[in-house]
């Protein structure tokens, strides 16, 4: 069971260096709240740039959750857990 923990700590350890990824659009989104009279002072191909940017992005969240989704399930067969022993 300890050697299931480590590889977890390692796992969460090494997911939570990962700096956050910079998006135009976040960025614009923090710089004006309000989305529909806010927008207006962007210059067009800025924003153009940072909807392409978040739709890209959003679509290679999607394929890597539905890859995860899809990946088969690996039984731990030298892990034992006392609590759902049969």
């Amino acid at each position: 069971m300890d050697n299931v923990s480590f590889a977890l700590n390692e796992f969460m350890s090494c997911l939570l260096s990962i700096p956050p990824l910079d998006l135009k659009g976040m960025e614009l989104l923090a710089q004006q709240p309000h989305l529909l009279g806010g927008f207006a002072q962007v210059p067009r191909p800025q924003l153009v740039e940072a909807v392409t940017e978040i739709v890209t992005y959003t679509g290679r969240c999607a394929t890597a959750a539905r890859s995860l989704a899809n990946l088969t399930p690996i039984p731990l067969l030298s892990v034992s857990i006392r609590e759902f022993g049969i």
